[in-house]
C-alpha cells in the first residue's frame, strides 16, 4: 500500500502493541471487532510481529550491517537515542520500545521508520529508527 500525505510519501502505516487482547472476528465485514473474544489462541504477538515484518521488509533487507539507530525515544523525563544490533524482527521491536506494555504507531519511509510509542511513562512523541551504514558502523566503532 502506498499513501501520499502532503508533500511526502508514506509506504505503510501501522499500529501494534505488545499487550495483545483477542477480539471477536466478524465474518460479514471480514474484520476483527473491539469486542473481547471468549477464546484466545495466543497468537496475537506473533501476528503483530509478522505484520511489522511485512511492513518493514524492504528497509530490513537494505540494512546490510544489522545495526540500527533509535532517535528520540520518549521516556518520562527525557528523550534517549542509541544504537543496537538486531537481525530478528522481534529483537528490532525490543530495541525500538521499552520493557513494559506499549502501543506503537508507525510509518515506514524509504530510509527509516517514524513512530510514536505510548507507554506508562509517555503518551507518545516522535521517534525514528534508521539503519546504520557500513561506513557509520566503522566511524562510530560499533564493530
Amino acid at each position: 500500500m502506498t499513501i501520499l500525505f502532503g508533500d511526502h510519501l508514506d509506504i505503510w502505516k501501522g499500529e501494534l502493541t505488545n499487550s495483545c487482547t483477542c477480539t471477536k472476528y466478524d465474518p460479514i465485514t471480514e474484520e476483527f471487532t473491539d469486542e473481547p473474544s471468549d477464546d484466545c489462541f495466543g497468537d496475537c504477538w506473533e501476528s503483530a510481529v509478522d505484520m511489522f515484518a511485512d511492513d518493514t521488509e524492504a528497509l530490513r533487507k537494505a540494512n546490510t550491517t544489522g545495526w540500527w539507530h533509535v532517535k528520540d525515544l520518549n521516556l518520562w523525563n527525557r528523550e534517549v537515542s542509541g544504537y543496537f544490533h538486531a537481525d530478528k524482527v522481534a529483537d528490532i521491536l525490543r530495541g525500538m520500545t521499552v520493557n513494559s506494555a506499549w502501543i506503537m504507531r508507525y510509518t515506514v519511509h524509504g530510509d527509516h521508520i517514524a513512530y510514536s510509542l505510548s507507554h506508562h511513562d509517555s503518551i507518545g512523541g516522535s521517534s525514528a529508527l534508521y539503519p546504520v551504514s557500513e561506513e557509520d558502523v566503522e566511524r562510530i566503532g560499533l564493530i
